[in-house]
């Protein structure tokens, strides 16, 4: 499921139309190097990309690269071992993983950007959460 311009709102707290449905003007301004979507506001002036808000923002990772990680994740791979397998730095994918937190937005990126199924994002929140437990009780 590809978003419309529709449903993308402005997340510039600056913008007299900050997270505002009507009276917007948002448009599509063509794509960053990892393929991500980039917006323009026509209000404020300021570009954006469709990634804002969630646990991709600002990770230059194109979005099979990042499918494959929370996949390989997923199958219980150590961060050593996905780093082999991807060929991405381990501080990479542990920030990747480290930054990825439960909530709506997220969740709604995973499943209909990157093409994650909802029971992978279950098992992906169930492995994260283990993950940050253990080593809270390590600390």
């Amino acid at each position: 499921m590809i978003r419309k311009t529709d449903d993308v709102v402005c997340p510039n707290p600056k913008c007299a139309y900050y997270h505002k449905a009507e009276g917007k003007s948002i448009i599509k301004r063509g794509k960053y190097r990892t393929g991500h979507q980039r917006y323009y506001c026509k209000h404020c002036e300021k570009f954006f990309m469709d990634t804002i808000g969630t646990a991709v923002y600002r990770k230059h990772l194109s979005k099979d690269e990042i499918k494959l990680i929370y996949r390989l994740f997923i199958e219980k791979n150590g961060i050593r071992s996905i780093e082999r397998i991807t060929g991405h730095h381990r501080d990479t994918i542990s920030n990747l993983l480290k930054d990825t937190v439960k909530n709506e937005k997220t969740e709604e990126y995973l499943i209909n950007q990157i093409g994650l199924t909802a029971e992978e994002c279950e098992k992906l929140w169930a492995q994260l959460e283990k993950k940050r437990n253990s080593s809270r009780k390590s600390a």
